[in-house]
């Protein structure tokens, strides 16, 4: 499957505009600041219903002086996935200013961003680890999409018991359904890690001949409960220590993804180039995980990430695109390092993006 084109209407600095993609490489090229990454971030939402840089409508719509918003309340995307040879899908995302329900058909294409934020994988916040694996695991499991959300309420409403004595004596009755999802969530990451691991660790040797190990420390316990009778036992087990600081502290929204280099912390230790080298490896590992979960190649974006890459890294991201192939789209500030991929170019100035004829 591969997208053949997106309309974007009011989002963020773009007012109107379509791009047809190449199946194999599309090339936004301007200055920063023009709406290069506006547009990758719309292509992602288009196909995922979310947003790699925030969750928040608002943000990724067009805004306009209070007194004339209302005269443009809608932002939308629409596009069209060609199926592999059976038909077409159309697509579409409707954002509006006013309290109504999102409307959008779901997670279509798997996707896989590249970014110079990518650093932040290693050394960066547990959060943006433990969002790396369900970002992962999104795409390819409908079930740990849903008992994810359903994790979260359960923990919200259990923590604001622990926090009032006055609802002490609810406080458990939450814990059988944070034991089913939440032994769920630890049963999948662990499972997604063992096929991820092996393959980043091949390509960080590669790209730097060093060794990384990686590993999930669970978060409060050394042994996640993998079933919901182990999880229910350990949170009835730390449920007084809870209680006195009024948090749950036992569960998979605690969790740590731990990189090390020749077995020094990697968060302590490493280079700018490490922790890039380290991001490459996962997005690779995951591109080549995601290909074979789903049965459907991810769509690979671009976000001038080859202008923080040295020369070695760099020729390995452009050797992965002209073998694997998947359809591509880049941003960058010049079109000069893809002329041997005979792209499809795109200038963006102000939001306005215009093909190029070659």
């Amino acid at each position: 499957m591969k997208i053949d084109h997106l309309t974007m209407t009011l989002f963020r600095n773009i007012m109107h505009a379509r791009v047809n993609f190449s199946p194999h490489l599309t090339l936004l090229v301007g200055d920063n600041g023009q709406g290069k990454t506006n547009t990758l971030e719309a292509i992602y939402v288009l196909l995922t219903g979310t947003s790699f840089r925030s969750p928040k409508d608002q943000e990724q719509m067009m805004t306009f002086p209070a007194e004339n918003a209302d005269e443009f309340p809608v932002t939308s995307l629409e596009g069209v996935v060609h199926r592999n040879g059976n038909g077409i899908l159309k697509i579409s995302h409707r954002m509006s200013r006013h309290p109504v329900k999102k409307q959008h058909n779901g997670p279509v294409l798997p996707v896989v961003i590249f970014s110079p934020d990518d650093v932040q994988l290693s050394k960066g916040t547990p959060q943006g680890r433990r969002k790396f694996l369900d970002w992962l695991l999104a795409p390819m499991d409908v079930r740990y999409l849903r008992l994810f959300r359903q994790y979260h309420r359960a923990l919200l409403q259990r923590n604001k018991a622990l926090k009032d004595p006055r609802l002490h004596q609810v406080v458990s009755t939450f814990n059988p359904l944070l034991a089913q999802a939440g032994s769920y969530l630890w049963s999948s990451r662990i499972r997604i890690l063992a096929e991820v691991v092996p393959l980043a660790q091949n390509i960080f040797t590669e790209l730097t001949g060093l060794t990384l190990d990686i590993s999930l420390a669970p978060g409060g316990t050394q042994n996640p409960a993998t079933d919901p009778e182990t999880y229910q036992k350990l949170l009835s087990e730390r449920e007084h220590d809870e209680q006195l600081r009024g948090m749950t502290l036992i569960g998979p929204h605690r969790d740590e993804l731990v990189f090390s280099i020749n077995g020094f912390s990697a968060l302590a230790y490493a280079s700018q180039g490490q922790h890039r080298s380290i991001a490459l490896a996962m997005k690779l590992a995951s591109f080549e995980v995601l290909e074979r979960e789903t049965g459907m190649t991810p769509v690979v974006l671009l976000d001038d990430v080859l202008s923080e890459l040295d020369p070695d890294k760099r020729s390995k991201l452009l050797r992965f695109i002209a073998q694997s192939r998947p359809q591509t789209i880049i941003t960058d500030t010049e079109a000069r390092n893809y002329e041997n991929l005979d792209p499809i170019i795109y200038d963006i100035s102000q939001g306005c993006l215009t093909k190029r004829e070659i």
